[in-house]
């Protein structure tokens, strides 16, 4: 039976799942601008200054840490290509057709920025990878401390059930976006927060 006259629907389950699928996870016109996610024409090189000199891949992730944020979860697509001042890698994780298990998503966005000297004033990585995690964060994102040590923000995402985070080390910037669902409920934004913090905190020590 659909909603009654006048009343809202709610998302379907698996329409927040395909929200964090397919990448249409909002992001802010000021993170655009600053570079986040557009390509260059052509592909930037690092130079010694920069720690990270490529985007991490998928493999890259710690299987303990995805296991325990989504158990059941399968790779479900990865892109991995230049990024304006850098290189990019983009990893979605689901649980769609798993059975027995709580149905949600993982994706995982990795930004290496490199060092730009063609500029009169220059710039680093570092600082670069700074620029986009300050231009990404929203203003309502909290502050956290991963296990590592580094600058961290969460925030509640636009769909119910859903969390993401941000941080950045060295000149590499990563994004965490978490979604699930709880016997065909949004799981609260509390679970989902503890849970994008504790993969958070893992992925930043093996990176």
């Amino acid at each position: 039976m659909g909603p009654a006259k006048g009343e809202k629907a709610e998302p379907r389950p698996w329409a927040r799942v395909a929200t964090i699928v397919a990448g249409t996870v909002v992001v802010s016109a000021a993170a655009i601008a600053g570079g986040l996610w557009i390509a260059g024409e052509d592909p930037e090189t690092p130079n010694e200054e920069d720690t990270h000199s490529a985007a991490p891949s998928c493999e890259a992730i710690p299987e303990d840490a995805l296991a325990e944020a989504l158990p059941g979860a399968a790779l479900e697509s990865v892109e991995h290509g230049p990024l304006q001042g850098g290189e990019s890698s983009v990893c979605v994780w689901t649980t769609a057709g798993a059975i027995d298990v709580d149905q949600g998503a993982l994706r995982v966005d990795m930004s290496a920025h490199f060092t730009n000297e063609s500029i009169e004033s220059g710039i680093t990585g570092q600082e670069a990878a700074t620029r986009a995690y300050d231009a990404l964060t929203p203003v309502r994102g909290e502050p956290v401390d991963l296990a590592g040590g580094a600058r961290a923000q969460v925030w509640r995402g636009q769909l119910p059930g859903t969390a993401e985070l941000a941080f950045h080390t060295a000149n590499l910037l990563v994004r965490v976006s978490y979604t699930a669902e709880a016997d065909g409920d949004p799981v609260p934004f509390d679970t989902a927060r503890e849970t994008v913090v504790d993969f958070a905190s893992h992925l930043e020590e093996d990176l």
